[in-house]
């Protein structure tokens, strides 16, 4: 999820656990703390793009990593405000709590997390959410504005907090209905357009939970795929990808294709272009494939093949340019779209 969710969320957290002891300290220390896990951002900037590739959403979003911070940030807030007399144990509890929730709602969204390293590298990736959805993030930002405001003798800071963490959850259970019911909408077209295909891949499309998109993986390639909770009839029209995995071929023995093919959960497309390689990652595919236009994948990386025998393939991280005068256009194109106006 998006920074301010983040913190938001822990901030409540922080309110409902030590609120009533310590109050806006409370607050604080479960917003700052709700953001630890993100420092494998910066840290994945310093490792290079390979590295980083596997990095982020690691060993900082693991239940081994959030205990031992939480037990460590735990004494070291005791002593720094041994006045309050909340001992190690209690405010070690408070800030688990709120590293804890950074890994729940991060496995709400599609990018996942890898919840058991060291011990297993497994993803976990919900996908009912979408890393910036608004409608999550607003009872928290009313709570957490309201909270800083009242006195920390009022009895209604504890209700207020415990309302806002309630009304985000519910939201989030909500995207786990939406997302079924959309499912099932894909499955039931596929099943009618007699199309054969071994998986499929469902997920929100950004800042919004009623415009969905699926990725149907077939034994040639791809069929992406968008239906909106407002459309009046099922999904008709999917945008066809080649896989090309010849490309790949030479490679495979490579560390960082593993990577990728791992991070991509194996939906990716090869490209050649003026004699060089481009891995898309087709979980997040193109802007908005619907559009059907020239715009750029979410996420591309540029295959740099090894230089010598003794050398590894490398990889170069295509940014995502920011068209400023397109933009408004693609956000009124989404609005419509999640209207059911296709």
């Amino acid at each position: 999820m998006d920074t301010l969710s983040h913190a938001l969320l822990g901030g409540a957290i922080g309110q409902t656990v030590l609120g009533r002891r310590i109050g806006n300290k409370a607050v604080a220390w479960g917003a700052a703390v709700a953001l630890l896990p993100d420092i494998d951002v910066p840290i994945g900037a310093l490792l290079g793009d390979a590295a980083a590739l596997t990095f982020h959403r690691g060993i900082t979003h693991s239940i081994l990593f959030v205990t031992l911070a939480a037990l460590i940030l735990g004494w070291l807030a005791s002593r720094l405000h041994a006045k309050d007399k909340v001992g190690w144990q209690g405010w070690s509890l408070m800030l688990w709590l709120v590293l804890l929730s950074h890994l729940v709602i991060d496995a709400f969204t599609s990018y996942g997390i890898q919840l058991l390293l060291p011990f297993s590298d497994r993803h976990f990736a919900i996908a009912s959410i979408s890393v910036i959805d608004p409608l999550y993030t607003l009872p928290l930002l009313v709570t957490v504005l309201w909270l800083v405001w009242l006195k920390r003798t009022r009895a209604l800071r504890q209700g207020l907090a415990i309302a806002g963490i309630g009304l985000s959850s519910l939201y989030l259970a909500f995207t786990l209905y939406n997302k079924q019911q959309v499912t099932d909408v894909f499955h039931a077209t596929l099943a009618q357009n007699d199309v054969s295909y071994e998986r499929m891949f469902v997920k929100p499309t950004i800042f919004n939970n009623l415009l969905w998109r699926a990725i149907v993986e077939t034994p040639d390639g791809y069929l992406v795929g968008f239906h909106s909770r407002l459309d009046d009839r099922p999904p008709r029209d999917f945008v066809r990808f080649t896989r090309n995995a010849q490309y790949l071929v030479p490679y495979m023995g490579e560390p960082v294709v593993r990577d990728l093919l791992q991070v991509s959960d194996g939906y990716y497309q090869v490209v050649e272009e003026d004699g060089e390689l481009y891995f898309h990652d087709l979980r997040y595919g193109q802007a908005f494939e619907w559009l059907r236009d020239d715009r750029p994948h979410v996420f591309t990386y540029r295959l740099i093949p090894p230089r010598t025998a003794r050398s590894r393939m490398d990889i170069e991280t295509i940014s995502l340019d920011v068209d400023r005068d397109r933009d408004p256009e693609t956000a009124r194109a989404l609005w419509r779209r999640m209207l059911g106006k296709q």
